[in-house]
């Protein structure tokens, strides 16, 4: 064999192997005892020979270390790859490796006119060689060139074959040849059809005698490339591929036959009339493709396997493989696909028996970087090095099979005199238990340990990626159920009446004996720090910052029923949602930043009603869109002009506060969906007016619900508490029935008297819930729901400790009640249906792909994007400055008052003598609430150049005989010139 790199290149280049040796056991000490185990002793040590040096533990019996180690030896063992893989990754490692050694297949072509070898009448041709001990390494630690051989497959040196094309003469056609390399083994099952000696038969009355020849034989490969790093390449077919092919079904046979012939020569004739013994083999192992099935012929089963694992297997197909042996054991893959196809065949034919490879497999992983998950992974991972033959690992396969159950759960006994004849042919059944678990797993039922509940545990079915809690008694259902199907498909002789009697009226099937069912740990957790699993009945969506993923197998994750979308979509519109219908749809916006770090907005779909309803609530300066109508054209020209969020007759930056206002609610929204809880933003979402207007006075209407108490709640679990509800934030139970699987609540409502401040630790801390008749009970942050608050009005001081805690989202009154000028207009105006419970499957698919849309640009960005503040802060100074101060500040302010000092204690008296309500007013409020007032008019409240004291504070004037403190209010000349439109606007 000329490998392209020897076990002496990497001695040499590793110090005789002890660098490799001290990379995974730095505590290798020369001339002195080191210890390996954990628990063990030091009881290792080093030694060395012709060079080469290597690690034994004494005391590491029937372990790894038992015997002596080289460096590749523990490589190998450490990386999970065989003795010459090891070699070829140290080499390439090292810089030892001729890469030109070490390339993959070979592909010539050239035309059919130009090829030099004989193609068959199927159009291709190959040439065997001999095994070399990589390939037989490649297959499985025990394979030999003698069951390749008795398999059917062989080691090609190449292949060629015509690539046909229309219209296009034979001689003009391509022919591809694939030669294999020393690191690129090729094999090929080579399948023959047809052939044999011509059949002679007597035929009609006349018995006249006819032969058939036989058909003509021919050739069918189905070639085997392991080394191809795309698993699409791994196979390819050349001939035309028998129906229902079996392999290893011939091999099968001959066995058999044998073992007839052995009866019929052991067969005494002086006991004629006693009973020939029924010879078959001991069993047949079906698995689940080509090279698992060498690796267990390998250890000496015999076995067969389909052309794919999820090949329909018929009763006839298994009959047939049952009158051969005792015993047929399945064996199938761990990943998805196997997992199914084992099931299917478990629960068709019940006498089948399974052999579920441990799970532990697929922890590590293969070296295109899959989980581990066949049998030949199974073989690998156990094989033992320095053992030739392997004895451990064929003891360990077979206990394996040893353990393989059928889903048969129950146990036919039949009364049989001393000669064993059967006396009765009505037998009596029990239930096998442990087959009877092994049933329930096949078919998806597990008990889950659970502190909380009162048993410590619950029993759940599972289907894919959604799990059903059930009862003891719905299991037993279960197996009534089944027999009942069962019997209507297979009939009363399979399914007597006996055995289904037997089932319902035992006690076999109990609470007591469920205690016993499997439990097993399911990963319920939805989120990452970086994406969102959204679970629905047929599939899992995952939501990440570049895209978003179906996942149809292979579930990492899992829901409860009553948690999935579909369901929560329903409880909460009465809508079934039809996923077949799902899709996966381009972007329908683009946010992203421009050369000035400004946020640039382009809407590039139009048909999501869910998108527009957003854009419209953002449309905050609408009002100015119709300064130059007359009011009849009002409604019309909205009617025209709906969904336009950046309309040419508004300035620039009217356009982009609109789009500042877009891109708020998509973040919001995305934050909302995003179950991850970040310490660096734990903010509640504060929905509010952008109107401003006094609180007195505030309208409301304007959309906030759709989004809040609608939109959200389809796609979490949610607590809904009306804000206004008397003493609400003071009671004992605020978070009854709030537990670890609740994502969101909501204030809906609040009014102005709404103490957020109470909320703190609830949003940025653990969360503690006092239910009612319960224990109370501490929920940690990161499992904590989302908090969203639903009001008409500003939140009241706006401290940084407040803002910090808050994520605004602001909503303009494009949709209103009756205000001044104007009828009410609500969303059935713009689209002529009511949201969610109207929608057809189409808007359905819109909105579900617009929020997860929003999810991705939330996960894109670290910065905190919330409303533009400008009317928020205003609404805010209202709340605090009160309507009566600011009355009396707009009327106070003007000519004389401004534009000059004017005496404190002569403004605060006079404060006090307008409204009863201000005469308790304090010094330094009125002083707070003058610079309040300032900064929403944009005055300058005590300009620097005006201030005289030394500390250049205050300003200090003589006044009435005596010194005392003055306030200058100075008004800017573009404020005097916009004061009485910019009241009108405020109060709109």
């Amino acid at each position: 064999m000329n490998f392209p790199i020897n076990q002496q290149d990497i001695f040499q280049a590793t110090n005789g192997g002890l660098d490799l040796i001290q990379r995974f056991l730095p505590q290798v000490r020369q001339n002195k005892h080191f210890k390996i185990r954990h628990e063990g002793t030091e009881s290792a040590n080093l030694s060395k020979k012709d060079g080469i040096y290597f690690v034994k533990d004494w005391g590491d019996t029937g372990g790894f270390y038992a015997e002596s180690r080289n460096g590749i030896h523990i490589y190998a063992h450490e990386m999970g790859l065989t003795y010459f893989e090891a070699l070829l990754q140290l080499g390439r490692e090292l810089g030892i490796l001729d890469e030109n050694k070490t390339k993959p297949k070979n592909i010539n072509v050239c035309k059919f006119s130009e090829f030099e070898g004989t193609l068959n009448e199927d159009g291709f041709c190959y040439e065997t060689k001999d095994f070399t001990p990589y390939e037989l390494e490649v297959l499985g630690p025990l394979m030999t060139e003698e069951v390749c051989r008795k398999y059917g497959l062989y080691s090609l040196k190449s292949y060629s074959w015509l690539k046909k094309e229309e219209n296009t003469q034979k001689e003009f056609c391509n022919v591809y040849t694939v030669e294999s390399s020393e690191t690129y083994p090729v094999f090929a099952f080579i399948v023959k059809a047809g052939g044999g000696k011509k059949k002679i038969h007597l035929e009609g009355e006349n018995k006249n005698v006819v032969v058939e020849e036989p058909e003509e034989e021919r050739v069918w490969l189905k070639i085997y490339k392991p080394k191809s790093t795309d698993k699409k390449y791994r196979f390819s077919y050349l001939g035309k591929k028998p129906s229902q092919h079996i392999f290893g079904l011939e091999n099968v046979k001959s066995i058999y036959n044998k073992l007839q012939q052995e009866v019929e020569e052991s067969y005494d004739d002086e006991e004629e009339s006693a009973p020939a013994k029924v010879k078959k083999l001991e069993r047949i192992v079906i698995c689940s493709g080509d090279r698992d099935s060498l690796n267990m012929a390998s250890t000496g089963e015999t076995v067969v396997w389909f052309n794919s694992e999820t090949a329909d297997i018929t009763e006839t197909q298994i009959a047939m493989l049952f009158k051969y042996a005792f015993e047929v054991i399945n064996v199938p893959d761990l990943d998805p696909t196997g997992f199914e196809a084992g099931k299917k065949l478990a629960l068709e034919h019940m006498d089948i028996k399974t052999a579920w490879l441990p799970e532990s497999l697929t922890k590590s992983k293969d070296f295109r970087g899959n989980p581990k998950k066949d049998f030949t992974d199974f073989m690998k991972s156990e094989a033992a090095f320095e053992d030739k033959e392997q004895k451990e690992l064929r003891a360990k396969v077979k206990r394996f099979l040893e353990l393989a159950r059928p889903a048969k759960f129950w146990i036919e006994k039949w009364r049989t005199n001393k000669e064993g004849k059967k006396i009765d042919h009505t037998p009596t059944y029990s239930v096998n238990y442990k087959n009877a678990f092994n049933f329930l797993k096949l078919n998806g039922f597990f008990r889950i340990k659970d502190a909380t509940r009162k048993d410590g545990y619950y029993f759940v079915q599972q289907n894919k990626h959604i799990l059903r809690e059930v009862s003891s008694q719905e299991i037993k259902d279960f197996f009534n159920k089944f027999l009942d199907e069962k019997q209507k498909e297979k009939g009363l002789r399979l399914f007597p009446d006996e055995l289904l009697n037997m089932v319902i009226g035992s006690e076999a099937v109990s609470e007591k004996k469920l205690q016993n069912l499997e439990s097993k740990e399911f990963d319920f957790t939805d989120f990452t720090p970086t994406s969102q699993f959204f679970f629905f009945d047929k599939f899992i969506w995952e939501v990440s910052k570049d895209k978003i993923e179906r996942i149809d197998k292979g579930y990492s994750r899992y829901v409860m029923e009553d948690d999935i979308l579909n369901e929560i979509i329903f409880r909460q519109t009465r809508t079934t949602l039809n996923t077949s219908k799902l899709n996966i749809e381009e972007p329908f916006f683009n946010i992203k930043k421009d050369e000035n770090n400004n946020w640039k907005l382009d809407i590039v779909r139009s048909d999501c009603d869910f998108m527009n309803y957003f854009i419209n609530t953002c449309r905050v300066h609408w009002k100015e869109e119709l300064r130059d109508l007359k009011p009849s054209e009002y409604d019309n020209y909205l009617d025209e002009n709906k969904f336009i969020i950046n309309k040419e007759t508004l300035s620039e930056d009217q356009i982009y506060e609109q789009e500042l206002h877009f891109i708020n609610k998509v973040y919001s929204f995305g934050y909302m969906l995003h179950r991850y809880k970040d310490p660096a933003k734990a903010w509640c979402l504060y929905i509010m007016d952008n109107e401003v207007v006094d609180d007195n006075e505030s309208h409301g209407r304007t959309g906030k619900s759709i989004f809040s108490s609608h939109a959200l709640r389809l796609f979490m679990n949610s607590k809904y508490l009306g804000a206004r509800k008397k003493g609400l934030l003071e009671s004992d139970f605020l978070y009854d029935g709030i537990t670890e699987q609740t994502d969101y609540v909501l204030f809906d409502d609040a009014d102005k008297r709404f103490q957020f401040q109470q909320l703190f630790t609830d949003i940025t801390g653990d969360l503690n819930v006092n239910p009612k008749n319960q224990n109370a009970y501490l929920i940690p942050f990161y499992l904590s729901p989302k908090f969203c608050i639903s009001t008409n009005y500003a939140p009241y001081g706006l401290d940084s400790s407040t803002r910090g805690r808050i994520l605004f989202m602001s909503f303009g009154n494009w949709y209103h009640g009756e205000i001044e000028g104007f009828t009410e207009r609500n969303p059935m105006h713009d689209f002529n249906n009511r949201f969610f419970t109207d929608w057809d499957e189409k808007q359905w698919n819109l909105f579900l792909n617009f929020a997860m849309q929003c999810l991705q640009f939330y996960l894109s960005t670290n910065e905190k994007i919330g409303a533009p503040e400008g009317n928020i802060r205003k609404r805010n100074l209202l709340a605090e400055i009160g309507i009566v101060f600011f009355e009396w500040a707009e009327d106070y302010f003007k000519d004389e008052n401004i534009n000059q000092a004017v005496c404190r204690r002569v403004m605060y008296e006079n404060l006090k003598n307008y409204n009863n309500s201000m005469k308790q007013i304090s010094a330094t409020s009125f002083k707070n609430k003058l610079k309040q007032f300032c900064e929403l008019k944009g005055y300058i409240f005590n300009p620097k150049d005006q201030l005289t004291d030394k500390a250049g504070q205050r300003i200090m004037k003589w006044t009435d005989s005596k010194t005392e403190e003055h306030f200058f209010i100075q008004v800017p000349e573009e404020s005097a010139e916009e004061t009485n439109n910019e009241q009108d606007d405020i109060f709109f």
